[in-house]
């Protein structure tokens, strides 16, 4: 039996309990023999013969109950091994076991991709053909003149095979113990660098369906290599943005990006807002430039764009200036602006100038030197100032913005009460409020209320929830839920907020932990 506590992606963590409770992810020790082996089936034929014979396959597959036991697979070309882990790991949700696959190189990855159980045997063969395994490399026991690390064989100079096999498996317990983390996409961006075949296999698994990676994290985006384009969140964030874009304004205004975030209360945009004022108010929407981000101003409180880091250097490539210039145009189509200010210079201006060429548009230039120049700024605000339409309340607009973006309704609001960026928001009371750690809106029970059976919602048996609700007590849910994604959980009695902390098909199909309960009240069925 697996009982899931969380996921990380197609990473999970949890527990399998067989005579006893081993966590997940486990890394199986044949050095010891441990008893969790006397509970597998391994089946008479690996399992990469399903390719060559599926009959005699059938007849020859594990039988397990308890995990799906995958041997072989390191026969396979890095594309091939992808795509089969991602079918294993995509069509049950038992516990995967990649069986004599596992080095301290490929860990990392294997997890990311959905490996659950891991285990030592290539350490031990390595061991005993005289290998030395580090993190990134394998070296001749030969040439290594002093240790590499702490474990007891290389304390002791014990570079015997058996030692050899034991230092192997030391070096694969500490990787293992390294990758539980919230940030594990950026952990293992860096990590594959130092292998050709990994860095192929993460671009081949970035391309697959990844529905059940979260929308919303603690984690900070750090986007280095170019793999940050094809990240989950970056191709979820984007694509959903411009979905739910919906600018009111009639001019526009293109701002680069910042280090710090949100951007509104960088030096270099509170410089902006200081000439310029609340250029809302005028009818200007903003639209800020970062790579690989595209972020309007209504989505700047929004997952990955108020939590994220690039390499500034000023030099953009020619992959980078086509990619962003292709999600800016997308979001300038979404609007009916009449007026485009470019405030731009560098890498940033090109973006935009390849932008107007797509799309056939005038720009107007107000930057030079740097966007922060005196002169720059005088520019702007004489500019701005010719200009003047029907103007809106941004952080009205935020919120409706976010709203759609998040749980694909359209609410709207009173006011609004705060100091930016802690707003919150409000028709007689409080219906929600800005989450700056999950970079999402934390809703409260008068908004809950219409979510019941239309989104993002979690049916429950009849019971008062308290601290976590288990799958075990879930009758339906919403199959868009992602882990991370703020749910409406409900039944004859209560109604409530929660934090998935599962997707929401596995919700009704798996075991362990479904929600982490925030606010619980009564229901009224009068109105729901």
């Amino acid at each position: 039996m697996f009982r899931q506590e969380r996921r990380l992606g197609f990473a999970r963590i949890g527990f399998v309990e067989l005579e006893g409770k081993y966590r997940t992810p486990l890394l199986i020790d044949y050095l010891e023999k441990p008893k969790i082996l006397d509970h597998m089936d391994f089946g008479k034929a690996p399992t990469v013969l399903e390719e060559i014979d599926r009959k005699r396959f059938e007849v020859l597959r594990s039988k397990d109950e308890n995990f799906v036991i995958a041997t072989g697979l390191s026969t396979l070309n890095p594309r091939k091994l992808v795509e089969y882990i991602y079918r294993l790991r995509t069509s049950t949700y038992k516990p995967l076991y990649a069986v004599a696959l596992a080095t301290p190189s490929n860990i990392p990855l294997l997890y990311y991709m959905g490996v659950d159980i891991f285990d030592n045997i290539l350490a031990i063969v390595k061991g005993y053909q005289g290998v030395y395994m580090t993190e990134f490399e394998e070296i001749d026991a030969d040439r290594v003149k002093e240790p590499m690390c702490c474990c007891p064989s290389c304390t002791n100079n014990d570079f015997s095979e058996e030692g050899l096999a034991k230092h192997n498996t030391f070096v694969m317990k500490k990787v293992l113990s390294m990758v539980v983390r919230e940030d594990l996409r950026n952990f293992v961006e860096a990590w594959v660098k130092f292998d050709p075949n990994l860095t192929a296999m993460l671009r081949f698994f970035d391309k697959l369906n990844q529905a059940c990676y979260p929308r919303f994290s603690k984690a900070k985006v750090i986007m280095t290599t170019e793999h940050s384009f094809t990240r989950p969140e970056v191709k979820y964030f984007l694509s959903r943005a411009v979905e739910c874009y919906e600018p009111k304004g009639k001019a526009l205004l293109i701002l680069p990006c910042s280090a710090k975030k949100p951007y509104s209360k960088s030096k270099s945009h509170m410089a902006v807002r200081r000439v310029v004022g609340e250029i809302w108010k005028r009818g200007f929407e903003e639209i800020v430039v970062s790579s690989p981000l595209v972020v309007p101003r209504v989505y700047e409180l929004v997952y990955p764009a108020m939590n994220y880091d690039v390499a500034v250097s000023g030099d953009w490539s020619r992959d980078e200036i086509e990619f962003v210039s292709e999600w800016l145009s997308r979001f300038i189509e979404k609007g009916n602006f009449e007026v485009v200010i470019g405030h731009v210079v560098g890498g940033y201006r090109e973006v935009v100038e390849r932008t107007a060429e797509k799309l056939g548009i005038e720009v107007i230039w107000t930057a030079e030197r740097d966007v922060t120049d005196p002169d720059s700024l005088r520019k702007l605000k004489e500019v701005i100032e010719n200009y003047e339409f029907e103007g809106y309340d941004l952080y009205k607009s935020m919120f409706n913005h976010m709203l759609r973006y998040q749980f694909d309704v359209d609410f709207e609001i009173e006011r609004v009460k705060g100091r930016y960026p802690n707003l919150e928001f409000y028709v007689d009371e409080r219906v929600a409020r800005i989450d700056l750690n999950y970079g999402c809106l934390d809703i409260d029970l008068a908004l809950a209320r219409r979510l019941i059976g239309k989104s993002y919602y979690v049916e429950i048996d009849n019971f008062k929830p308290k601290g976590t609700i288990f799958a075990v007590g879930v009758k339906k849910a919403d199959e868009k839920i992602r882990p991370n994604d703020i749910v409406v959980f409900y039944n004859d009695r209560y109604l409530g907020v929660g934090r998935a902390l599962m997707c929401g098909r596995e919700m009704v199909e798996n075991d362990g932990k479904a929600v982490e309960v925030k606010k619980v009240g009564l229901r009224d069925l009068q109105n729901n």
